[in-house]
């Protein structure tokens, strides 16, 4: 009985698995117009294969198809960047859902190369941005449905992409999101193990390598994840990245010679941790639109808002200030509720700048600037509520910490700061800042105290990309 009893069950198990595979088909394509007509068909669990190749599919391919989580549509190259995308090829998904674009070289004279409009559980994986760039625009747009104030996208994912060589207006990935009578961006996308290199030359706005959200966005809670990515040269706006909206996570990604800063410039409660920033000594130039010559640093991080998270980062060979400081914690211009417009610079509430490295920058900590007037702009509501922990400063140049304007009602605590060179401490004595030499240590090019538990490598080419493991 035990017997029949086992043999009954693997036969319906393997019933089963046959229906399940059943379920997946594959088309190969090699021409665009084959291409176009599997599209057109999509059901789950077809897998469209492109040849290696050529493909114009001349303008807008408009696509609605829905894969289910066991059985995703998936376009693919057959061989990884050998199937290219090109001409005014735009791929536009709308109330999608569940499918997988891999491994194709997108060429196409200007983006936005892919656009989700109220996806959901889209993979964008293992391409080439490279696009042969005729006019303005993102090169990965995730927003809404116009006119839809109900569909949101949420749960997108671009990994392992390579984006390289954006100089016109554009950011390679913009994120939005639904426009309702609050607002709301899409959630829980993720953007990770990519390499984003060469944005710029610097233009005075919009040319970011990532903007998620914007000020219409900035109270909706986006969970937006930024993680494991290597951005270098990323020069084109003055902020590389750009968060404007709520509940984000920046992690664990590597920025190298970057010139502008990671900000924080809009919205609450986004945390920055165990990132690098690396500048290697490098500086730029650019002449604005008044004819004013500017001097571009790399920097850190600039934030504004509530409930900001700044933990366990590692900043060296910096060479930003004011704005690009290595923090930036300048005064701001408006509160929140206070009916002032959300494209004002909210003043810094209950900030934690906790367990983070800084070594040999030429600025570090930049507390409370005043704007200096620039576009006769004065700011003058300080930082309150900051917990400023933990940290420690090395460096040979400017003032280790400076105040230009005194923080409200903020804690310091164990701050271990050790000036060299010219540098000196702070402007006067400081409660839990004190002057003491930290014992750096060098492991893999990194510095850290003695006691300071092992931190993982920077990121490099091969960790990232179309190619990484």
């Amino acid at each position: 009985m035990l017997n029949l009893r086992f043999i009954a069950i693997c036969f319906l198990l393997f019933v089963l698995s046959c229906v399940s595979n059943a379920g997946i088909s594959t088309v190969r394509v090699g021409t665009a117009a084959e291409f176009l007509r599997a599209l057109k068909n999509a059901e789950p669990g077809l897998q469209i294969i492109l040849s290696d190749g050529v493909f114009d599919l001349h303008g807008d391919v408009k696509l609605g198809c829905k894969g289910t989580d066991s059985a995703p549509i998936r376009i693919a190259a057959e061989h990884r960047g050998k199937a290219a995308i090109v001409g005014e090829s735009h791929v536009i998904l709308t109330a999608a859902e569940h499918v997988v674009i891999e491994g194709l070289n997108f060429e196409s004279t200007n983006g936005p190369a892919i656009e989700l409009r109220g996806c959901s559980y889209i993979q964008i994986t293992r391409n080439t941005f490279h696009l042969k760039e005729t006019k303005q625009g993102s090169w990965i747009f995730i927003d809404g449905i116009a006119g839809d104030s109900v569909r949101l996208s949420h749960h997108n994912r671009v990994d392992h992409n390579l984006f390289e060589r954006k100089s016109l207006l554009g950011n390679f990935i913009t994120i939005e999101g639904t426009m309702r009578a609050e607002p709301q961006m899409s959630q829980h996308d993720r953007i990770d193990h990519n390499l984003f290199v060469d944005i710029g030359p610097r233009v005075e706005n919009v040319l970011e390598a990532i903007r998620n959200g914007s000020a219409r966005y900035s109270l909706s809670s986006g969970f937006t994840v930024i993680e494991d990515n290597l951005f270098e040269r990323c020069d084109g706006d003055p902020e590389y990245i750009s968060i404007k909206s709520s509940d984000d996570t920046i992690r664990r990604n590597t920025f190298r010679e970057c010139l502008g800063s990671l900000s924080l410039r809009h919205g609450n409660r986004t945390t920055v941790e165990g990132n690098y920033v690396l500048g290697n000594g490098r500086t730029g130039t650019f002449l604005d639109s008044t004819g004013k010559a500017w001097t571009l640093g790399t920097g850190g991080v600039r934030f504004y808002g509530n409930g900001m998270r700044i933990i366990n980062n590692y900043f060296e060979g910096l060479t930003g200030t004011r704005w690009d400081a290595t923090f930036a914690i300048t005064n701001g211009d408006a509160e929140y509720g206070d009916g002032q417009p959300l494209t004002k610079h909210f003043r810094i509430h209950d900030a934690t700048i906790e367990s983070n490295t800084l070594v040999n920058n030429s600025s570090n900590f930049e507390i409370g600037y005043d704007g200096g007037g620039f576009q006769n702009n004065w700011w003058h509501l300080a930082p309150a509520g900051m917990h400023i922990a933990h940290n420690v400063i090395v460096g040979s140049r400017d003032t280790l910490v400076h105040l230009f304007t005194k923080p409200v009602k903020s804690k310091w605590e164990n701050n271990i700061v050790w000036p060299t060179g010219t540098a000196v401490a702070s402007g006067s004595p400081m409660k839990g800042v004190r002057v003491e030499d930290p014992h750096m240590v060098q492991a893999e090019g990194i510095w850290q105290t003695p006691n300071q538990p092992a931190r993982p490598r920077p990121l490099v080419r091969n960790d990232v990309g179309p190619d990484a493991p």
